[in-house]
């Protein structure tokens, strides 16, 4: 299958994701304008996409303000100081009920320059390997390379105990700061705390 059919098959399968997930829950919550996440990316110890040669941070917030002592390996950092970066995506979340520590699922999109900063595989593991990773930190690994996507979706649908799995797709296109485009796919399932890659694509060109 070719590169452009196989990220129009993965679109697609994000858009049944909604579908069929938005019906089985009770709470819908507009992000960000009844909620917002309490993250810089979407990027924690279980959570970084990779091939064998490279890695994708996915940044929802604008890079430059989060904060210098932040470990990006732990995902959240205690509100209000995420809600001072500027937010690059929006959606909706749909909760069974809002005590719930994450929501059913949730569905976002780009709002036209999504932060996804790229590097060598090996030089993440090396920079993880003591539990720590800030972004500066990130930015001065030798391989970085700076992406905005003007083309970004992401569903995820949350795992319930002892009922279902969940799982996540991403697509993303657009741009590095050299002039070359770039297209990532990403799919996971998660059980019981561990995450699994069936596909993850990233592409330059």
């Amino acid at each position: 299958m070719q590169a452009r059919q196989r990220f129009t098959c993965l679109v697609a399968t994000l858009v049944a994701l909604t579908l069929s997930t938005v019906a089985q829950a009770q709470i819908h919550l507009q992000i960000p304008e009844d909620r917002q996440p309490p993250f810089y990316a979407n990027f924690d110890r279980g959570f970084m996409p990779h091939t064998d040669e490279w890695a994708v941070v996915l940044f929802y917030r604008t890079p430059d303000c989060v904060p210098a002592d932040f470990n990006l390996l732990d995902f959240f950092d205690t509100p209000p100081r995420p809600f001072l970066c500027d937010l690059q995506i929006e959606g909706h979340s749909n909760w069974r009920s809002l005590d719930d520590p994450a929501p059913a699922d949730s569905h976002l999109q780009g709002t036209g320059a999504v932060p996804l900063w790229f590097v060598r595989w090996p030089e993440l593991q090396t920079a993880v390997a003591d539990d720590e990773l800030t972004v500066i930190e990130l930015a001065a690994l030798p391989s970085l390379l700076i992406g905005s996507a003007s083309f970004y979706h992401e569903s995820i649908r949350n795992d319930i105990r002892g009922q279902r799995g969940g799982n996540e797709a991403v697509v993303a296109a657009g741009t590095l700061t050299d002039g070359r485009s770039f297209q990532v796919e990403i799919a996971e399932k998660f059980r019981e705390g561990e995450h699994l890659f069936p596909h993850v694509r990233i592409d330059f060109r």
